[in-house]
């Protein structure tokens, strides 16, 4: 079923894709333009909380809200029941830009849905629902720290790859002494062949020695005979 996300994934690569060019204008590149409908449709909103809404990283939602301030689209006031955090607000020209970006989802969701009945538009969005709670939940749990099952696994494969690997290593260096002593002792098992190889070896020997004592007796002989004469 990974079919599932993979289609999920290619739909928000694509949508992110068109609204990176299209709201070009707007000054709202990589998906600025979600932090600002979130501003938007929930003005007064703590920016702590921005994070968790739009399931981002705390860093990557306090870049993009500065970037939005810096643009003049939104305002952070601080508020009196908050310490440490301020709430987020829409300027004019973040409503403004709003607007445009109501017209594009309202045509989005009519291009993306074409084809389908009511019936299954709602029955879509419910199993969507559904996903998301379930999406939701291991992002939760990856966010504070945690790992899902699917990592012990593989580095239990791991380790127990390792374990074999090392098996088989020691059952290597165990059989080759073995094979070793078997090998020495089929070589000196058989005195006949051991004897028939020694004279061979020696009667070699001896011939060679023999050529060369008579070699060398001859040059000095000869040089002998120069001396003489």
């Amino acid at each position: 079923m990974k079919e599932v996300l993979r289609e999920v994934e290619a739909i928000a690569r694509c949508s992110e894709a068109i609204s990176s060019i299209e709201f070009k204008h707007l000054k709202l590149s990589r998906g600025l333009h979600l932090y600002l409908t979130f501003v938007c449709e929930n003005p007064g909103e703590p920016a702590g909380t921005v994070p968790d809404r739009l399931k981002v990283k705390r860093a990557a939602a306090s870049r993009a809200l500065r970037k939005l301030e810096d643009e003049g689209l939104i305002v952070l006031r601080e508020a009196p029941n908050l310490r440490k955090d301020k709430r987020v607000y829409p300027t004019e020209t973040g409503k403004s830009a709003y607007l445009f970006i109501q017209d594009e989802g309202e045509y989005s969701d009519e291009s993306s849905l074409r084809g389908l009945s009511p019936e299954e538009t709602a029955q879509l969005l419910d199993m969507l629902y559904r996903v998301r709670l379930n999406v939701e939940k291991d992002w939760r749990f990856v966010q504070k720290g945690g790992r899902r099952p699917y990592i012990h696994d593989y580095y239990n494969r791991l380790i127990a790859a390792e374990a074999r690997e090392q098996e088989l290593d020691e059952q290597l260096c165990d059989a080759r002494p073995a094979q070793e002593s078997k090998e020495s002792n089929e070589t000196f098992s058989d005195p006949k062949a051991n004897t028939e190889t020694a004279r061979q070896v020696s009667l070699w020997t001896y011939e060679e020695s023999a050529e060369q004592d008579a070699k060398r007796n001859s040059e000095n002989k000869s040089f002998a005979d120069r001396e003489v004469e």
